[in-house]
């Protein structure tokens, strides 16, 4: 229901399953060809409008949860792409291959890695700060698309380790560590809040201050839990690098 208490198409139950054919659509086939540029812009078209819609509708938690389903199914359909296109798919994902040579580099050596799940910390300040500028200045257009170039390199690096290791599920576990999951729900938070004012085309003080007073729960639970997942990653490092030699 929207703030005056009406059902509208974003409570309705349709949007999950045709979400999730489009999202299987714009994924497999451009993985399938081997299409870089159009796997990232098609991908986040999938999600854009339907979150654009709950932010001008002053529900950011239904964007929330809509991105989240969309990370969810965009991830798996990823995986499986990559594991049916093993070809196709490092030709297709942007950065996929140097990501996943430098995620083993990672586990192998603990040498940062420049995207997730292994930044320094300065880099992942200055990501949060790129993921939060990109979000205010595009509506959460800009964001999302990080979102989706980020899962694409994960998922490509995971479906790797599925195809190549001699423990393939502990691979498959290693490749998402619970901090870049943290992380994930933290940064889709962030970005559905400050997303706001420009969606709703209304950057006046009466409405910013309305905004600050009404959103600052959800920036702090955002803000939150970006610091756990930076706390997990340096408390498990240890452990995750363990489960990925043990995956071979």
């Amino acid at each position: 229901m929207n703030q005056s208490g009406e059902h509208t198409v974003l409570d309705d139950w349709i949007v999950y399953p045709a979400m999730a054919l489009g999202i299987a659509v714009t994924t497999i086939l451009p993985i399938g060809l081997g299409q870089r540029m159009a796997l990232p812009l098609l991908s986040t078209l999938v999600i854009v409008p339907m979150f654009f819609w709950a932010v001008r509708q002053g529900r950011p938690d239904r964007a929330i949860r809509f991105a989240l389903f969309w990370a969810g199914v965009q991830s798996l359909c990823v995986l499986i792409a990559s594991l049916l296109f093993d070809t196709a798919g490092g030709q297709a994902i942007s950065g996929g291959v140097e990501y996943r040579d430098a995620w083993l580099r990672w586990a192998e050596h603990g040498s940062p890695v420049m995207t997730a799940p292994a930044t320094s910390f300065f880099a992942q300040v200055r990501e949060t700060l790129a993921f939060a500028a990109a979000s205010a200045l595009t509506g959460g257009a800009g964001s999302l698309a990080m979102l989706t170039l980020t899962l694409d390199r994960v998922n490509f690096t995971a479906a790797s380790l599925l195809h190549g290791a001699q423990q393939p599920l502990l691979g498959l576990l290693a490749a998402w560590p619970i901090w870049l999951i943290v992380r994930l729900v933290g940064l889709v938070m962030l970005g559905a809040v400050l997303a706001e004012p420009l969606a709703n085309a209304d950057l006046w003080p009466g409405y910013l201050s309305w905004w600050a007073r009404h959103r600052r729960r959800m920036l702090a639970g955002s803000v939150t839990l970006l610091l756990l997942a930076t706390a997990l990653q340096a408390a498990l490092t240890p452990l995750y690098q363990t489960l990925m030699r043990a995956a071979g």
